[in-house]
């Protein structure tokens, strides 16, 4: 059951009929928990079983937190939790992945192993309700929140069913008060939910469901093709996960706030950041600010000297980047990525352009410049986040800066309109502005006109299977 289905729309419409003849906060609670199980039952029943027991543990993690003074006995408690969370997350999404490591390293040393695999299957958004689960026992355990006395208030915040799967991560110090309180919407919060829902929806079926079989296609024989159609293809996969994600991300916003929850954004016009550090305060905000709060703090920050400031950037990305799945390309971006914020620190405190930069002229050069050169390491960080293997990621990565002129010169009749509708929005739009709040606000006739715009693009443009998201395979 996806956002973009009819069964899901028939499923929020029940859950907004049933939650409002629910007579009292408790039932209401109870109803929209045993709707958030079921929404993810949908997908497995098995693996409801999975967060009801992860859950529980770090509930009972959060009382004896409270209840006990001694600090070795709270670090000890802490650590049940990680170990769970972090226990459940490495069996499910790397077993596989250390074992064929195991058995690499052995045949290097002449030793050979049965080869060991298992066929496992990953639940739809462990990464996602373990880290919104840590971070509730972490908080707890720094004195920053209160535990949660009820049981059933804290499995609604884990499995709250429009962010479980593919986030934001919703803090506990977030989403838990809303939860203790009855929380409705106004008439301004519903329109602005719907328009965020539809806006998310276009994103998704009109754009990145339309232009992923040719994407895939360029990314499955990147020896087939040209120089041309391979820098044609990351681009169309740099728009088509950002669509993806941002969309989901925009309809799980817009169904919060449709219900009176507010959740943070979690994308704001990445594509249109003129530094690498910039590009992840506005790509995939909730995890960038989870892993800077939870790792890079705690490993030291920037408060140990510069030299291990940049080691705690490279541990932090490379991590970041195993977060995403279970593949030595994913550790690679993550180390690009590493090196670039490490690499974008050393520059700004060098800054060897500083009386450069006082001349409007050379300001007008060089933010283009800026802009591109991020936007480059983004999109190369893209071939090795997409390729199905290290091999193919080298080679597409090779013909395409090369600007290869053998194989099949194709032209997209759906990346390039993709594209330039994506680049254009970056580039017109004030990056920190969201149309779904802004829209509500306007005249009659205006937001006529938006609305019809989008149920236009969705009829006649829209993919009309519903296609998984990207990141329910993380």
């Amino acid at each position: 059951m996806i956002f973009t289905s009819f069964e899901f729309v028939l499923f929020f419409a029940l859950v907004l009929a049933g939650r409002s003849l629910c007579r009292s906060l408790p039932a209401e609670k109870w109803f929209l928990l045993v709707a958030s199980y079921v929404f993810y039952m949908s997908w497995s029943v098995p693996f409801g079983l999975l967060i009801l027991a992860t859950s529980l543990v770090d509930y009972g993690v959060g009382l004896g937190l409270n209840g006990i003074v001694d600090q070795r006995k709270r670090k000890l408690l802490l650590t049940i939790s990680l170990v769970a969370n972090l226990g459940v997350l490495a069996f499910f999404k790397y077993t596989n992945f250390l074992l064929a490591n195991v058995e690499s390293v052995a045949t290097m040393f002449g030793l050979h192993l049965a080869r060991w695999h298992y066929d496992i299957i990953l639940p739809a958004g462990i990464s996602f309700f373990t880290f919104q689960s840590m971070s509730y026992t972490i908080s707890v355990y720094r004195r920053q929140i209160e535990p949660c006395r009820s049981l059933r208030d804290f499995l609604l915040f884990v499995a709250f069913f429009p962010q479980l799967l593919a986030g934001p991560i919703v803090r506990a110090a977030d989403l838990l008060p809303q939860i203790y309180r009855r929380v409705r919407a106004n008439i301004y919060e519903i329109e602005s939910g719907l328009a965020q829902f539809a806006v998310g929806a276009v994103k998704k079926i009109v754009i990145s469901d339309q232009i992923a079989p040719n994407v895939d296609l360029i990314f499955n024989a990147p020896g087939n093709y040209d120089g041309f159609t391979l820098f044609q293809g990351v681009l169309g996969y740099a728009v088509q996960i950002y669509c993806d994600f941002s969309g989901y991300s925009d309809m799980a916003i817009g169904c919060a706030r449709i219900m009176g929850f507010h959740f943070p954004e979690n994308f704001q016009m990445p594509y249109s950041a003129a530094s690498i550090t910039e590009f992840w305060q506005r790509w995939h905000i909730s995890l960038s600010s989870w892993f800077r709060d939870y790792l890079y703090i705690p490993l030291g920050g920037n408060r140990k000297g510069e030299t291990r400031t940049y080691v705690n950037l490279l541990v932090t990305m490379l991590l970041c980047g195993l977060w995403h799945g279970a593949s030595w390309n994913f550790v690679l971006w993550g180390g690009l990525h590493g090196v670039s914020l490490a690499i974008h620190r050393i520059w700004k405190h060098w800054n060897p352009l500083g009386s450069l930069m006082k001349q409007p002229a050379f300001r007008f050069f060089w933010t283009p410049f800026a802009h591109l050169l991020t936007l480059g390491i983004v999109l190369v960080g893209w071939v090795l986040f997409r390729a199905q293997n290290w091999p193919l990621a080298v080679q597409y990565l090779s013909r395409m800066l090369s600007w290869s002129h053998e194989g099949v010169h194709l032209v997209s009749p759906y990346i390039l309109p993709a594209v330039t509708a994506v680049f254009i929005t970056h580039l017109l739009v004030q990056k920190d502005r969201n149309w779904s709040l802004e829209i509500p606000k306007r005249a009659t006739h205006i937001r006529i006109g938006f609305y019809s715009a989008l149920v236009l693009l969705i009829c006649l443009l829209g993919v009309t299977d519903s296609v998984p998201f990207i990141y329910f395979q993380f």
